[in-house]
């Protein structure tokens, strides 16, 4: 039996399925409990968090918040919004992907701080080669994004070694269009 055969489907009121804003820290929380291997997402600044749910449980969250650096892929922060977590439940890896474009396609344009001109995200290149957001359309602008932990580090919160989020990581970047033309990725 898969794990979405595991929910209660016959308790099903409307809707089936849907995206929900949610508190960042109920974002956080399930980040945390389903082993995300960052934790929770602690910028000190701007961020929203959003969950899919299937028959009124949670399966996946995504995380938007403004970027650390002032500039990325060519964009000042202002125009951009990046997503810090994606993070999926045990048993519903299919809804990692979902969770993706429905973050890219609603989540990501409803940042609440200013109108993003582009997306942009990161993956560890230690742990996966980003195939999800190659797969989506996303573009790919460097595989040397992210500077080492300690001396140099662009953190203001130095990272102590073997933190998980020490090392290279490949930029991925959804370039929104003006209103009313759909995005390009590549």
């Amino acid at each position: 039996m898969t794990a979405a055969m595991q929910l209660d489907l016959s308790a099903i009121a409307a809707p089936a399925s849907g995206l929900f804003e949610t508190d960042p820290s109920a974002a956080n929380d399930l980040v945390v409990s389903w082993g995300h291997y960052l934790g929770a997402s602690e910028r000190p600044f701007g961020a929203q968090a959003w969950r899919l749910d299937i028959a009124g449980e949670p399966v996946s969250v995504a995380i938007s918040a403004s970027t650390v650096s002032s500039t990325v892929a060519g964009y000042e922060r202002r125009q951009v919004v990046e997503l810090a977590r994606l993070c999926t439940r045990p048993g519903f890896k299919w809804a990692t992907r979902v969770m993706l474009r429905l973050w890219r396609e609603v989540g990501g344009p409803a940042w609440p701080y200013w109108t993003p001109q582009a997306a942009v995200a990161y993956s560890d290149n230690a742990r996966h080669p980003g195939h999800i957001y190659r797969t989506d359309g996303w573009t790919r602008v460097t595989g040397r994004a992210g500077a080492p932990s300690g001396p140099g580090s662009t953190w203001s919160k130095q990272r102590p070694s073997g933190h998980p989020g020490a090392g290279r990581k490949t930029l991925w970047l959804w370039a929104y269009q003006p209103h009313g033309h759909e995005a390009v990725g590549s």
